[in-house]
């Protein structure tokens, strides 16, 4: 069995064609809806014909805060209450997998016990470190005034010498994994760790669950450890040269397909929903 983990706040349409690509009976899917978001969870429960659902609690999650990682546990914790599981991946709303389940199902089958996690560099910059070295208590608004704050709070840092790293291996990379459930279950038992160690910093979804793996044997298990900035470390199409990311278009199909990943991200209805159903239709009937 499989665990979906999704994060969602908009966009029905498209999380529609993403549930219905992952609906099967080998997975349990489990939802987190943004509390300021007005989508139907009626509508949703519809969608789904094979796979048991499950929404967690409802928070508002702001951008560059610890909300992000309080949803992840939330999650997390959700789905190993309800079962075990041999994967657990977690994908946003504007997601959509390039494989369909047999496929999917296959290829984590043949990389059985591999954990799939990006990592963006051998070592974090001291600037990436900055992030979670000192504290940052205005990190969730995504604004003039934040980028102002978060300055002076690094500065200030720097100026009395807070440490709150004190030697630990820090590690940082994409938020989106495809791990074991030995895995997850190992992360969830880190979490007074996690919550102590990276509550009032910057970002720290692109850091706790690197520096989790990395400092545990499970690091031993990585599908890729070349620490490169290549997503396809952990089975994601996601291109961050042409965006923040990159929002995929109907003439990038045949490259997405043609990739050898099996999600990809990210996708906007809004902005071109021809490849969102191209997409959708050749998982489906694939």
């Amino acid at each position: 069995m499989h665990a979906y983990l999704i994060i969602a706040h908009d966009q029905f349409d498209l999380l529609e064609s993403l549930l219905k690509c992952i609906d099967d009976e080998r997975n349990d899917i489990y939802i987190h809806i943004d509390s300021h978001s007005k989508l139907d969870i009626s509508r949703i429960q519809s969608v789904l014909q094979n796979s048991r659902v499950e929404f967690v609690p409802r928070i508002h999650i702001r951008w560059g805060g610890f909300d992000m990682v309080r949803c992840e546990y939330e999650l997390l914790e959700a789905a190993f209450e309800s079962g075990e599981y041999d994967y657990v991946h977690l994908i946003s709303g504007a997601d959509l997998p390039l494989k369909n389940q047999d496929e999917m199902h296959r290829y984590f089958d043949e990389h059985k016990g591999e954990e799939f996690v990006h990592f963006g560099a051998p070592e974090p910059t001291e600037k990436e470190l900055e992030r979670v070295r000192y504290y940052h208590f205005a990190s969730g608004r995504r604004n003039f005034f934040n980028r102002l704050v978060t300055q002076a709070e690094t500065v200030l840092g720097r100026i009395f010498g807070i440490n709150r790293i004190n030697g630990k291996k820090m590690q940082r990379g994409s938020q989106w994994f495809s791990v074991t459930g030995e895995f997850a279950k190992y992360l969830i038992s880190q979490k007074s760790f996690v919550f102590k160690q990276f509550k009032h910093t910057y970002i720290p979804d692109e850091f706790f669950v690197q520096t989790v793996i990395i400092n545990s044997s499970f690091a031993d298990n990585l599908h890729s450890k070349k620490f490169d900035d290549d997503h396809e470390a952990c089975l994601r199409y996601i291109d961050w040269t042409r965006g923040h990311p990159y929002t995929f278009k109907s003439e990038d199909y045949d490259e997405l397909m043609n990739s050898g990943c099996l999600f990809a991200r990210k996708f906007s209805i809004v902005q071109d929903d021809k490849i969102v159903r191209k997409i959708t239709s050749a998982v489906l009937n694939g």
